[in-house]
């Protein structure tokens, strides 16, 4: 049976974030270094900078006036939003190098968007503080699934059969069969990049996230995030309300969670496209 470290190995291989990305995280941590400097750094690479400027111009994040500048974008975004924003846009640069490999990648990323979008509406309908924060978290919580695909297709079909056979959550069946699942083996990942805690721990406890030493909510919310999708007429009884309460959550209005979650997944399709894209809502 494998284990999460041999698939930790793999990873360095499987995944390399760009220079562009170390260089604009480096900066945003150097307590010397201000927002010129940061604005110098990204206007290194033409894309992320073209990037930033059409996000900085976006509904998505909210904006009405017109950013025609670099440095007006990074003033207006501030270093968290642009941190979680380029490691978005490098991530989906990076997945769609391995379009090529044995696992439909496209399908992935719809999939990531989409609970990238619904846990920032879960996020918005709760009133948490800067909701965008959870978009890049839900973006986020299914790449170790994605990494056991790759790495053990078959394995993975025997889950798939199993899970699609009974109805049962997946990360069950990936518990007996890899022994371990894809949020742990994701917020290993993630904390071999060094990414905020607040990330970590939401996908780390995202299928119990009542367990969750801190950051419960933001967990919380993938966890519906992996529940509740846009694109289904009927909600599915997934969702344990008793988990919620756990989880510090007693209440969603779910179809309004939905409704916008399917604005915002156009919107965001816009912002981080992947060729061969299906478009789901």
């Amino acid at each position: 049976m494998p284990n999460a470290q041999d698939y930790l190995v793999d990873v360095a291989e499987l995944i390399t974030l760009p220079d562009i990305y170390i260089a604009i995280k480096e900066t945003i941590e150097d307590p010397e270094s201000d927002m010129k400097e940061l604005t110098e750094v990204i206007s290194i690479d033409p894309a992320i900078s073209t990037r930033l400027l059409k996000i900085a111009n976006s509904s998505f994040y909210g904006q009405v006036a017109d950013i025609d500048s670099l440095n007006r974008a990074v003033s207006l975004l501030g270093t968290k939003t642009i941190h979680d924003t380029v490691l978005a846009i490098t991530l989906s640069h990076v997945f769609q190098s391995m379009v090529g490999v044995n696992f439909d990648v496209p399908s992935f990323w719809q999939n990531s968007i989409m609970r990238g979008v619904v846990a920032k509406s879960c996020a918005k309908e709760l009133k948490i503080h800067d909701p965008d924060r959870l978009f890049i978290l839900g973006l986020l919580s299914n790449i170790g699934h994605m990494v056991m695909g790759i790495r053990d297709p078959i394995l993975m079909q025997k889950v798939m059969v199993q899970h699609q056979k009974t109805g049962y959550p997946i990360h069950l069946f990936e518990r007996s069969t890899f022994g371990f699942d894809y949020a742990e083996l994701g917020a290993d990942i993630l904390e071999g990049w060094s990414i905020p805690n607040s990330i970590i721990s939401g996908i780390r406890y995202q299928n119990c996230p009542e367990i969750a030493p801190e950051f419960k909510q933001e967990a919380a919310i993938v966890y519906c995030a992996a529940r509740l999708r846009p694109d289904e007429d009927e909600f599915p009884n997934m969702i344990d309300g008793e988990t919620l309460i756990q989880s510090s959550i007693d209440h969603f209005d779910y179809d309004h969670v939905r409704n916008e979650a399917k604005v915002l997944y156009i919107e965001a399709l816009s912002l981080l496209p992947i060729p061969q894209l299906k478009v789901a809502v």
